[in-house]
């Protein structure tokens, strides 16, 4: 359970993105071939915003997260389908995975509200003042609307019965997700007070110490 929990969790408390690579709870069906397929990022997203300014953000710094995202998204789909073995009844794979996916994303959903705690945390200097609150709620409501299209396509692309004939275009649909939970996040993050910023992203960082 270590081994395959810990990368995860670090790369949630950390980032502020979830899961990049398709992610299963052990005990599920199918979590031994996740956790053999699971790659982490080559570069890790940094916990502050990547952008240095809202008026100008660093799209081309963001492309290339999005795009290595959706790669390991879509190879790590396609090593999980390359790596079980379906009973002999049922020939439906995203069928047959959908439960322990489900499973996966609620748990990494449960991750994230710890990064989500530590942004509405009180007991830090300079917490999030009452309209940083209601940033703070516009950009949860994204990232989840986000992290729901991530986990419908997964299952989609699951479904495909030649999926080399469409990698692709899942590509580019996941690059274009990622791509938007990025900037998302960067605008909140960059509509923030100096000292609300300095103050949350210090707070990660510390967090991220703790974790390793």
């Amino acid at each position: 359970m270590v081994k395959q929990s810990l990368p995860f969790l670090f790369c949630i408390i950390v980032s502020g993105i979830n899961s990049h690579s398709v992610w299963i709870p052990e005990g599920n069906f199918g979590w031994e071939a996740a956790n053999k397929c699971y790659v982490t990022l080559n570069s890790e997203i940094p916990p502050k915003a990547i952008s240095q300014n809202i008026q100008n953000l660093d799209r081309i710094k963001m492309a290339a997260y999005a795009k290595e995202s959706a790669e390991l998204r879509i190879s790590s789909i396609d090593c999980i389908r390359d790596s079980i073995t379906l009973p002999d009844t049922e020939t439906n794979i995203s069928k047959v995975l959908s439960p322990s996916l489900l499973s996966g994303y609620q748990m990494e959903e449960s991750f994230f509200q710890l990064e989500w705690r530590i942004l509405l945390a009180e007991n830090r200097p300079y917490p999030l003042t009452p309209s940083e609150m209601t940033l703070a709620k516009q950009w949860l409501e994204s990232h989840n609307e986000i992290k729901q299209e991530i986990f419908a396509l997964t299952l989609e692309y699951l479904s495909e019965k030649n999926p080399n004939s469409k990698r692709e275009r899942y590509l580019e649909l996941f690059t274009g997700y990622y791509g938007s939970m990025l900037r998302e996040r960067d605008k909140f993050l960059l509509s923030l007070s100096v000292e609300s910023y300095l103050s949350y992203t210090e707070a990660l960082k510390q967090r991220k110490e703790k974790s390793e």
